[in-house]
C-alpha cells in the first residue's frame, strides 16, 4: 500500500514504520545506563580523591537534579519540534559530559562535566521514548512501550559489565571514556529513524482505521502555560508524580549503592558490577514482560503490583549476606522496577491523554531527577552516619509504600479535551 502522504493519513498493516521507531528508541532508551552505573564508580573516586560517601554519591544526585530539568524541556521540545534533533543535542551533551568526566581532576569539575553537562543530556532518556511510541499505536500500545522501555535495562546491563571489567585493569577515567563513546553513538545513530507521529509520513497509529473528526490526530498543541497549569492542579497528575518520585528515591538508593554495597562484603568489583548489569537485564525484561501484562489487566493494576514486588524486594535486601542472595535480590527487584517503569507512561496515556504526552511524561520525569537527587545523596548519608545501609533500605521500601497509595488513587481524566 502507497504510505505517502494524501489528503489524509493512510493506515497500512504491512511493515508498519511505527516498529521501526519502537527499535531506534530503545536504543535511545539504553542511555539511562549512565545513571544506573554510577555506582560502579563510587569506591574508586573515593579511594582517589578522599571523599566520603556523602560527597561522592552527590555527583549521581546532581546528575539527577539536572536530567529532571532536561526531562521537562526535551518533552516540549518533543511535543512542539522535533523529538530527532532534541535527541541529537542531547547525545553530543552526554557523550562529551562522559568524556570530559574521565579527564576530571576536582570535585567541581566532576560536578560540571559528569552532574551538569551529561546530566541535561539524559533528558530524553525516558520522557521521549515512554511518549512519542503512544503516538503510533493504539493497538499493542503495551507491547510496544514495553520493548522500546526495556532499552533503559539492556543498556545498564551493557555498560555495568563493560564498565565493571575496564575499571579495575584501566581505571575509572578509561571507563568513562568507553561509555561517553558508546552512548553517543547509541544516540546520534537510531535519531535518523525517529519520527514523532504517524501522519508526518501518511499513515495512521496501528489500531485507527480511518481519519475521522475526533480521533484527535489534528487537534493542535494546547497552550503550553495552561497544560501545565491544569496538570500541577490534577490530582491524578499529582498521584503520577508522587509515584514516580518516591520510586526514583528508592532507584537511587538502589543503583548508586548496591555495588559499595556488594563490595563492602568483600564481593570483587566486576561481580559487585555484574549485579548492578543483571539489575538492567531483568528491568528489560521486565518492561518487555509487563507490556503484556498491562494489555490483559490494565496499567492500574500492573503499577500497583510492581510496586509492590520492588517493596517486598527491598525488605529482603536487609537480609543479603552473599552474592547469591544479591541475585535473587536483583531479579526480583529489577522485574518489579522494569514493569513500574513501563506501566507509570502507559497509566498517563490513559489518564490524562496522548495528545501532549511528551509535554506530560517531561514533567513526570522531572520527578525522577528531584527523587533520584535525594535518593542517591540519602543513601550515602545514612552509611557515613551508621557505617551500615540498612536504613538506607528501610527508606526505599517505605518509598514504595507511599508510590502504591498514589497509583491506586489515580483515575481516568479529561484534562486534555477540557483544554481543547
Amino acid at each position: 500500500m502507497d504510505c505517502k502522504l494524501s489528503d489524509s493519513p493512510q493506515y497500512t498493516p504491512k511493515l508498519f514504520y511505527g516498529w521501526i521507531v519502537v527499535i531506534a528508541l530503545t536504543f535511545v532508551g539504553m542511555t539511562s545506563a549512565a545513571q544506573l552505573t554510577f555506582g560502579i564508580y563510587v569506591l574508586d573516586l573515593a579511594r582517589e580523591f578522599g571523599w566520603n560517601r556523602t560527597l561522592t554519591s552527590s555527583l549521581a544526585s546532581f546528575n539527577n537534579l539536572f536530567y529532571g530539568i532536561s526531562a521537562i524541556i526535551t518533552g516540549i521540545l518533543a511535543d512542539r519540534y522535533s523529538p530527532k534533533i532534541t535527541v541529537w543535542v542531547a547525545g553530543f551533551l552526554l557523550g562529551g559530559g562522559l568524556l570530559l568526566s574521565g579527564m576530571a581532576h576536582s570535585y567541581w569539575q566532576l560536578f560540571f562535566f559528569f552532574g551538569v553537562i551529561a546530566g541535561l543530556g539524559m533528558g530524553c532518556c525516558y520522557s521521549i521514548p515512554s511518549s512519542v511510541v503512544q503516538n503510533w499505536f493504539i493497538e499493542k500500545r503495551g507491547v510496544a512501550l514495553g520493548v522500546s522501555m526495556c532499552g533503559i535495562g539492556l543498556g545498564a546491563f551493557i555498560i555495568s559489565l563493560l564498565v565493571g571489567y575496564l575499571i579495575p585493569i584501566y581505571g575509572w577515567r578509561t571507563g568513562f571514556f568507553a561509555e561517553g563513546t558508546l552512548l553517543f553513538l547509541f544516540m546520534f545513530v537510531p535519531a535518523f529513524f525517529i519520527v514523532r507521529e504517524p501522519r508526518q509520513i501518511g499513515l495512521l497509529p496501528l489500531g485507527m482505521k480511518n481519519n475521522h473528526p475526533g480521533n484527535g490526530l489534528n487537534k493542535p498543541h494546547p497552550n503550553l502555560v495552561l497544560l501545565i497549569k491544569k496538570l500541577i492542579s490534577n490530582r491524578t497528575f499529582l498521584y503520577l508524580y508522587g509515584n514516580q518520585f518516591f520510586t526514583c528515591i528508592a532507584l537511587l538508593i538502589v543503583s548508586t549503592h548496591v555495588v559499595p554495597f556488594a563490595e563492602d562484603m568483600g564481593i570483587p568489583k566486576l561481580a559487585a558490577a555484574s549485579a548492578m548489569g543483571l539489575v538492567g537485564l531483568f528491568s528489560g525484561l521486565g518492561r518487555l514482560q509487563a507490556g503484556f501484562v498491562c494489555d490483559k489487566i490494565g496499567f492500574k493494576k500492573s503499577l500497583i503490583i510492581f510496586c509492590s514486588m520492588c517493596c517486598i524486594a527491598f525488605l529482603y535486601l536487609m537480609t543479603v549476606k552473599n552474592l547469591w542472595m544479591l541475585y535473587i535480590f536483583v531479579a526480583i527487584y529489577s522485574l518489579g522496577y522494569g514493569g513500574k517503569a513501563m506501566s507509570l507512561p502507559g497509566l498517563a496515556g490513559y489518564s490524562l491523554g496522548t495528545g501532549s504526552l511528551g509535554t506530560i511524561m517531561g514533567l513526570i520525569s522531572s520527578a525522577f531527577g528531584l527523587g533520584g537527587f535525594i535518593g542517591s545523596i540519602l543513601g550515602g548519608w545514612i552509611f557515613d552516619h551508621t557505617h551500615s545501609y540498612v536504613w538506607a533500605f528501610i527508606a526505599g521500601a517505605f518509598c514504595y509504600v507511599i508510590a502504591i497509595i498514589c497509583a491506586y488513587l489515580t483515575k481516568k481524566e479529561t484534562l486534555l479535551e477540557e483544554i481543547n
